[in-house]
């Protein structure tokens, strides 16, 4: 077997893959010796350390008095006592006043590398010798060798892990870049050329010859991605220059739709049920959206208005409420099933708008007083009425077209105050007319 036999078998190692398993293995052992193994040998030659003169300081306070005494019966006891401690193997104390030099009994294991700790002998102020303790290092070398065993171990099978997966990755990448290549060269004989090479090569080469294709018939990738029974991809599509590339900060009026009855209705439909009758009610909420020029946030049934350049946003807000309102009222007098109810919750004020995605398109996303004022309101729970948070009211047109009654001051987090309206009714023939948009769109439903 030469050179390029081997090197052709091995073909499937030569990948980026293989790179970044290497270094995240390497990085993983390096954050492994910095944050565990080096804290956690010098904890523990801190440890040992702090036992040796511990111990070396206690038994030089209990033999002082004895050896001033020169008992040597008490000394020998309490050099045999402190010899019993866990990794002490020998003990020794030496007068050199006295000519004195005891030590503790012969341990019977033989010690590792061992260390040792002094410390002098007061008898008030006077010196009378020193006491010697010599501790084992075998723990913790042994736990070192485990410690050394267990990473080897744990390379080695990381190691073979990695294998594994790169193998299985190649044999995987490889059987559907060869799937693909089949399917285009039989269908296109004229690309066989293109599919040679590893995979990453035939995905390059596949990627530049459908890019004029998909350039060509771009609109009609768009119509197909497009064709919902609903339409709801077709006026997200219509909205997404209101989302903006950058955020910005703009006076937003912004209306929630509750729900309160959804207990019920899960008692009442089935699943599929449910998801056809929520559907419908989101479609609804879409098209009043659309049109007073309000878009369906993602997070939920909350519409804002305003992200385009109608200077009647708080207005429109009001009607959507009012419309919405009316056309859930006359389906749940039409209907002979369960209806969902609603309560509905306004404001408006200042906003920082943002954006996000929904469905691969990107949508607005408001955050700032508005949207705090807002959850006030919410958590009020309105039923089948209109709340309205007060900074709605400051704008000149809805306060003149508009009746209201005062349903509560709400206490904000910061301390401040948020008063909260009750819509009683809409001055006007407005009112009438909205009426009869709510009934259009029911017969349109």
């Amino acid at each position: 077997m030469n050179y390029s036999t081997v090197m052709h078998q091995l073909r499937w190692l030569w990948q980026p893959l293989t790179a970044f398993v290497a270094a995240l293995l390497l990085l993983l052992n390096l954050l492994l010796w910095l944050f565990w193994y080096q804290p956690a040998s010098e904890v523990l030659t801190e440890s040992s350390h702090r036992l040796g003169e511990s111990l070396a300081r206690t038994l030089a306070f209990d033999v002082a008095a004895p050896l001033q005494r020169g008992d040597r019966l008490a000394i020998s006891l309490l050099l045999n006592r402190t010899a019993e401690e866990p990794l002490v193997t020998s003990v020794t104390l030496s007068s050199v006043d006295q000519d004195l030099t005891l030590a503790s009994r012969p341990s019977n294991r033989e010690p590792l590398q061992p260390t040792q700790f002094s410390h002098p002998v007061h008898f008030e102020s006077e010196l009378l010798g020193h006491t010697e303790i010599q501790l084992d290092r075998r723990p913790w070398i042994d736990w070192q060798t485990r410690t050394v065993r267990s990473w080897f171990l744990f390379n080695l099978l990381a190691l073979a892990g990695a294998g594994g997966l790169l193998y299985w990755h190649s044999r995987m990448e490889h059987a559907t870049t060869a799937r693909l290549a089949r399917q285009l060269t039989d269908n296109l004989p004229e690309w066989r050329d293109a599919f040679s090479g590893p995979p990453e090569a035939q995905l390059k080469a596949l990627v530049e010859r459908l890019s004029d294709a998909m350039d060509r018939n771009g609109q009609i990738l768009r119509t197909l991605a497009t064709s919902t029974d609903q339409g709801e991809t077709e006026r997200l599509l219509e909205q997404v220059h209101l989302a903006g590339v950058k955020g910005a900060y703009c006076d937003v009026a912004l209306l929630n739709v509750q729900c309160h009855n959804w207990d019920a209705l899960t008692r009442q439909y089935d699943a599929h049920q449910l998801q056809a009758l929520w559907a419908s009610y989101e479609h609804m909420i879409t098209q009043v959206g659309e049109l007073y020029g309000g878009v369906l946030l993602p997070e939920g049934f909350t519409l804002v208005f305003g992200l385009g350049d109608d200077d009647h946003y708080a207005m429109n807000a009001v009607c959507a409420a009012r419309v919405l309102q009316m056309a859930a009222e006359q389906r749940f007098r039409q209907s002979t099933w369960l209806q969902p109810s609603f309560g509905y919750s306004l404001s408006a004020g200042p906003a920082f708008v943002s954006r996000t995605s929904k469905h691969g398109l990107p949508l607005p996303l408001v955050t700032g007083d508005a949207a705090q004022w807002l959850q006030q309101v919410s958590a009020l729970q309105p039923r089948d009425t209109i709340f309205l948070a007060e900074p709605l009211l400051q704008h000149l047109e809805v306060n003149q077209n508009i009746e209201v009654s005062l349903l509560r001051d709400v206490t904000l987090s910061d301390g401040g105050r948020l008063e909260v309206w009750e819509l009683d009714a809409i001055r006007g023939n407005r009112d009438r007319l909205l009426a009869s948009q709510a009934k259009t769109l029911l017969d349109t439903r």
